[in-house]
């Protein structure tokens, strides 16, 4: 274990002890009871001082708060994915086995995450009877993958925050249905908001080609460092990113470009009428 102190931050959150599984399990609990702060408090703000939000039925609304916590985890995400990828001289000089005590930290509170993330998205797939096979299988290998890193105390953590880099996508995706619910799909904003958030998604992509060209050239190192089942599953997800997820999602945020329409919620009147509206909702039947 290469288990290196971050220089300047004698004191801080990073100077723990994270060879204590005492220590990482409190962190993983944090994490997932920060990021459901992060829900109700988005439900309380909304409540009182957004219009758009009042109107929604109960699944949307549950919906945007999800949005929101995704975006304030994308913010976290993004600055540690970006420092790894960029800056660090350590996780720079051992992609493979290279640690650093503020990865540490991110791993744990991500895995916290992503616990949370599980459990909302089941508890609200058996109030609203709903199943999106996607987001499923997405949030149980990422849960799994950061769990397994939490656990083993050899694992790398190069590519454990170039996968927080992956929710680059999330702040942009939050602004952008937020603003497509409050009917504002023709703003230059929500446009230009779109544009970028279609350019992190192919940064995604990109993102993903270099963790494979990383994982052919310390194959070794990673073999050496990660339990087989632990390995095994991260390739797995790391093909389905690839070949399914990524592509899937940037082509439907591309579509939704060219017709601003929320997928997720929108449906066509009875009778076969007209599609939703522009903000992904069905048209009144009386005028606003």
């Amino acid at each position: 274990m290469t288990h290196v102190s971050d220089g300047g931050t004698a004191g801080s959150i990073f100077d723990l002890d994270y060879t204590s599984w005492k220590i990482r399990s409190t962190l993983v609990v944090a994490g997932f009871v920060f990021y459901v702060g992060v829900f109700v408090v988005c439900h309380q703000l909304s409540s009182s001082l957004n219009a758009t939000y009042r109107s929604l039925v109960a699944r949307e609304k549950v919906f945007w708060n999800l949005a929101a916590t995704r975006a304030v985890f994308g913010v976290q995400s993004t600055a540690a994915g970006l420092w790894a990828l960029l800056a660090d001289p350590v996780l720079q000089a051992d992609k493979a086995r290279g640690q650093q005590n503020w990865c540490w930290f991110h791993v744990a509170t991500a895995t916290g995450f992503f616990l949370f993330e599980n459990v909302a998205v089941h508890v609200s797939n058996v109030l609203f009877r709903t199943f999106d096979w996607f987001l499923v299988v997405h949030h149980l290998f990422a849960f799994l993958g950061f769990l397994g890193s939490v656990v083993n105390l050899r694992a790398g953590h190069y590519l454990a925050m170039i996968t927080l880099l992956l929710e680059v996508s999330t702040p942009f995706t939050c602004v952008s249905w937020m603003l497509l619910k409050a009917g504002c799909s023709d703003s230059l904003f929500w446009r230009l908001n779109q544009w970028l958030m279609i350019h992190m998604f192919h940064c995604r992509m990109v993102l993903t080609y270099h963790m494979w060209w990383v994982c052919f050239w310390h194959w070794d190192g990673l073999r050496g460092s990660l339990h087989l089942p632990h390995l095994a599953l991260f390739l797995v997800g790391l093909g389905l990113l690839t070949l399914v997820l990524n592509p899937y999602w940037t082509h439907k945020k591309t579509q939704q470009l060219l017709t601003p329409v929320d997928w997720n919620f929108a449906r066509p009147e009875p009778g076969g009428g007209r599609p939703a509206g522009a903000n992904g909702q069905v048209p009144q039947k009386k005028g606003q």
